[in-house]
């Protein structure tokens, strides 16, 4: 029989301020989770009263969950972390000190989001408008406060809560009921009887641009992942290509054709990462299948359907992608890719510098593409006609109608941000300000354009994400930013290749990314982004799968 002495006793007892910390860091865990859950499974069939003020509703419904989660979790935050430093110092110089902890805590993505905090201070602190800039422009409120939240959802979800696969999962069959609303609602079927009923708005998001923020932000978990692991097989296979086929199809007939850039950009680097793996290839074959199979069943529904469910509003682009001849190519194309890395995986070889080549050949088509269109409408702009019939195709004239009216919109933001001085080019004019100063009259030339293309309607970002961010937050505010998306993109996917959810997290991102060159900040899909984004660290920085 064994004794132990007092001393013995107190050496395996745990002290108080560690079980504390675990009580904090388990409760803050849990109020964590409970956030997400109601950001990801609530927050997108969150309306009052139909279509009439459903931006308001859902920027509301952010703001106040927000606000609530912060005032509930800022006393244990402070104590977790106070808690934590002196355990720290505690333990210094036995298991590891300050400096350390930082660099494996702290990311640079995590760095240039602190900054981005700091501009939106100092912004707000310089602005002409404080009392609009603190929550933002009536009805989109993306202020000083929903930014604050933005930021607080991306540092709690990545630092406090512990990675749950499931929690995640809940954005497939939520987003699954939200995508086949969108598109029984695109052929005239409303399960759901909505007031101010209208072809621009669409499921339970609201207005197709929200619709197409949110669809790129979440469609990608879906598609992603089936692509990414391999080894599913069974049911779930079954249900994420199931899933993946409505995610392509509601993306094809939505609407917005920034989606649509999205989701080619996307594909294009699964492609480019697949080059060197022959199951991801594989894989990859297959979403082509189910992307051009799903846009082959809505031709069919196009062709026999009755003439009271026709297609309600179509963008040129979508149409033709879902309608004749294109979609069977593009099929066949599909198959017989799928069918030769089949054969060559069953006979043992596989084309990895053939690959290489082709997505090197794209990759470089569609830089030069670009870069083509560009320049050909610079010199049809300068001189009309000069390209003969190409000359008719508004893509090759910059003018106020270029891109859906981007050419104004831009036009617009890019002059808000040149009119500035110097203090005001680097820290904006305040967050969500920029209408409140376009519509101040300070420059009479600049809103006589704006009423002349947009008439009563208010103009109340650049419909892009970043030139608005300069607008509103400056030159350090995207600096912040910028750098925190871009090196969320590239740690999401680069260490990210063998943490399939904080990969497909990251494609999630670069879709965002790509369809708000084209869009705006509003609070369905940033709010959602960021939970993602969160969700993505949080997953990459446990090294959980």
């Amino acid at each position: 029989m064994f004794y132990y002495s007092n001393s013995d006793k107190k050496r395996k007892t745990k002290p108080v301020t560690d079980s504390v910390k675990d009580f904090l860091k388990d409760l803050i865990d849990y109020a964590v989770c409970l956030y997400i859950m109601l950001m990801l499974a609530v927050f997108p069939f969150y309306f009052t009263d139909g279509y009439i003020h459903i931006g308001s509703d859902k920027a509301e419904f952010f703001c106040r969950l927000s606000v609530n989660a912060g005032r509930v979790l800022v006393l244990p935050v402070l104590l977790y972390l106070l808690i934590s430093l002196g355990i720290l110092m505690r333990d210094n110089g036995k298991q590891c000190s300050l400096k350390k902890m930082m660099r494996e805590t702290i990311s640079l993505t995590d760095i240039f989001a602190f900054v981005y905090c700091v501009a939106l201070f100092i912004s707000y602190g310089f602005s002409d408008y404080r009392e609009n800039a603190l929550w933002g422009a009536e009805r989109w409120y993306m202020g000083l406060v929903p930014q604050l939240m933005l930021m607080m959802t991306y540092f709690l979800v990545s630092k406090f809560w512990k990675p749950r696969r499931w929690v995640l999962f809940l954005v497939i069959p939520v987003s699954a009921a939200v995508f086949a609303l969108g598109c029984l609602n695109r052929f005239g079927i409303y399960p759901i009887d909505m007031k101010y009923l209208d072809p621009s708005f669409i499921s339970t998001i609201g207005n197709i641009n929200w619709y197409c923020g949110y669809a790129v932000s979440v469609v990608f978990i879906g598609i992603a992942l089936f692509w990414l692991e391999p080894e599913m097989k069974g049911w779930k296979k079954v249900v994420l290509a199931a899933y993946s086929v409505l995610g392509f199809v509601t993306l094809m007939i939505q609407g917005s054709e920034s989606g649509l850039v999205a989701l080619a950009v996307v594909l294009l680097v699964m492609f480019c990462c697949s080059v060197h793996d022959k199951e991801r290839m594989l894989l990859f074959w297959q979403d082509m299948v189910l992307l051009w199979g799903g846009c082959l069943a809505v031709y069919a529904v196009r062709l026999f359907a009755p003439k009271e469910y026709i297609m309600n509003y179509m963008d040129g682009f979508g149409a033709k992608l879902t309608y004749g001849v294109f979609p069977i190519i593009m099929t066949i194309v599909s198959v017989a890719g799928l069918a030769w890395v089949e054969k060559g995986k069953i006979k043992g070889f596989y084309s990895e510098k053939l690959f290489g080549v082709l997505a090197k050949t794209v990759v470089v088509g569609c830089v030069t593409a670009v870069l083509a269109v560009l320049l050909l409408a610079t010199v049809n702009t300068a001189k009309p006609g000069s390209l003969g019939r190409l000359s008719e195709y508004k893509l090759f004239t910059f003018s106020q109608s270029w891109g859906s009216n981007r050419g104004a919109t831009w036009s617009a933001g890019w002059r808000c941000f040149i009119n500035q001085d110097g203090l005001h080019k680097l820290v904006g004019v305040g967050p969500d300000c920029m209408a409140e100063y376009l519509y101040s009259g300070e420059d009479a030339d600049l809103i006589a354009d704006v009423n002349e293309k947009f008439g009563t309607a208010r103009l109340t970002n650049a419909h892009n994400e970043w030139l608005t961010v300069l607008v509103n937050i400056g030159v350090l505010g995207l600096i912040g930013f910028g750098g925190m998306i871009v090196c969320g993109i590239r740690e999401l996917l680069k260490k990210g290749r063998e943490n399939p959810v904080a990969c497909a997290c990251g494609f999630c991102l670069l879709a965002y990314t790509v369809n708000n060159i084209f869009s705006f900040q509003q609070s369905m899909s940033v709010g959602t982004i960021f939970v993602i984004f969160g969700i993505g660290e949080a997953f990459l920085q446990n090294d959980c799968k």
